[in-house]
C-alpha cells in the first residue's frame, strides 16, 4: 500500500522512521491495524498490513454537531475541535443570518479539505470512526435529517445549563455570529428544542462548538 506525500513525509522525515519499522494505521470505520513500513520514501512510502489488532464498535449514541460556517483556519480549529470531542457527524449550517456563502465550484474543494482536516485529528486523539461531514444545509433541513436526535441549541436567552442530563444521540447546534434568526428560533420553539445558556458569558463563533461539545459529553457522564 503506497502511502500520499502527506503521510509519507510525516512517517519518514517527522517521525523518522525506516525500513522494517513498525506502525499502526486506521481505516476510519473502527479497524486497527498493525503494519509494517516496506518502503521508506519521504514521498512515496510504502507499508504491508501485517495483523488487525483491533475494531471498535461504532459509537451509536454520540454527540453530533452543526454549525455556521467560519472563514479560513477557524472552521479549521472548530472541525479538528468536534472530532477530537467524540462527534460522529458534523453538519454544515447556511443559517439566516450566516454571511459565509460558499460557491458551488469552490465547494468540494473545502469539503476534501475539511475532511482531511478531519482524519488528521482523528489520528492525533486516537478517534477510529471518522466523523461524517455532511455539505452546508439550512437548519430546517439539519433537523429533517435528524429526526431521533436530541437537539440542544446554546442561546444566550436560554435555560441555564443542568449539571447533569440523560440524552442519546445529542444534535448541538451552534449558530453563526449574528446569532439565530427570528425564524430558527421559532422552528426550536415549535420543536421543543432544549436551549441553554452559558450564564452572561458569550463566546466566540469559534471556540463556542468544542466548548458546547464537552459541555455536553459532561452533562452525559463521558459515555465511551
Amino acid at each position: 500500500m503506497q502511502l500520499d506525500a502527506e503521510r509519507s513525509n510525516y512517517l519518514c522525515r517527522v517521525l523518522r522512521l525506516r525500513d522494517a519499522d513498525p506502525v499502526d494505521i486506521f481505516d476510519g470505520e473502527g479497524g486497527l491495524y498493525r503494519c509494517q513500513i516496506s518502503k521508506a520514501h519521504q514521498r512515496r512510502a510504502e507499508i504491508q498490513v501485517v495483523e488487525q489488532i483491533a475494531a471498535f464498535d461504532k459509537p451509536e449514541q454520540a454527540p453530533s454537531l452543526g454549525m455556521a460556517l467560519l472563514k479560513g483556519q477557524a472552521m479549521d480549529r472548530a472541525i479538528a475541535q468536534a472530532t477530537e470531542l467524540g462527534a460522529q457527524h458534523i453538519w454544515l449550517l447556511q443559517a439566516d443570518r450566516s454571511n459565509l456563502p460558499i460557491r458551488t465550484e469552490r465547494l468540494e474543494q473545502k469539503l476534501s479539505h475539511w475532511r482531511r482536516i478531519i482524519a488528521s485529528a482523528c489520528e492525533q486523539c486516537g478517534q477510529p470512526w471518522l466523523p461524517m461531514l455532511h455539505p452546508p444545509m439550512s437548519v430546517q433541513a439539519c433537523l429533517a435529517e435528524q429526526t431521533r436526535a436530541m437537539t440542544v441549541v446554546f442561546d444566550p436567552d436560554g435555560d441555564p445549563l443542568p449539571s447533569r442530563a440523560e440524552m442519546t444521540q445529542p444534535l448541538v447546534l451552534i449558530g453563526p455570529e449574528g446569532g439565530w434568526s427570528d425564524e430558527e428560533v421559532a422552528l426550536f420553539a415549535e420543536q421543543g428544542t432544549a436551549r441553554y445558556r452559558l450564564g452572561s458569558t458569550i463566546l466566540r463563533a469559534e471556540t463556542m462548538p468544542a466548548v458546547a461539545l464537552a459541555l455536553i459529553q459532561q452533562m452525559r457522564g463521558w459515555p465511551g
